[in-house]
């Protein structure tokens, strides 16, 4: 969800997440987080708190504004968005390290007979 302020109104928070801040904490369908002392500043939630609580990756692009709210990850966020070294053989059974491209655009495609 990409949005370009950290402040929302319950209502807001729940037509672009989904979830509904009720006493309980944060609920969706039959799922609850606790959000007691959640951030608030005359009735606005505070979207960095939430998303901290809620284990959701938050992006912010200073150049245009906004930022990006991911989806709750439940532990599985990725710690980096590096690539580990990855080298591969070319046709002729050559070693190609993918590093070398390094700041290129680059499409993988992968495929498999199975």
């Amino acid at each position: 969800m990409i949005v370009d302020t950290l402040s929302m109104s319950p209502a807001e928070l729940q037509r672009q997440t989904g979830w509904e801040l009720k006493p309980e904490g944060a609920c969706r369908g039959e799922v609850c987080v606790p959000m007691q002392g959640l951030a608030t500043e005359g009735g606005r939630v505070d979207v960095a708190d939430f998303a901290r609580r809620m284990g959701m990756p938050l992006a912010h692009d200073a150049a245009h504004g906004i930022w990006a709210l991911g989806p709750r990850s439940g532990g599985r966020v990725l710690e980096s968005a590096e690539l580990p070294d990855v080298v591969l053989s070319d046709f002729d059974g050559n070693s190609f390290d993918l590093a070398s491209l390094r700041g290129r655009k680059v499409l993988l495609l992968a495929w498999a007979s199975y």
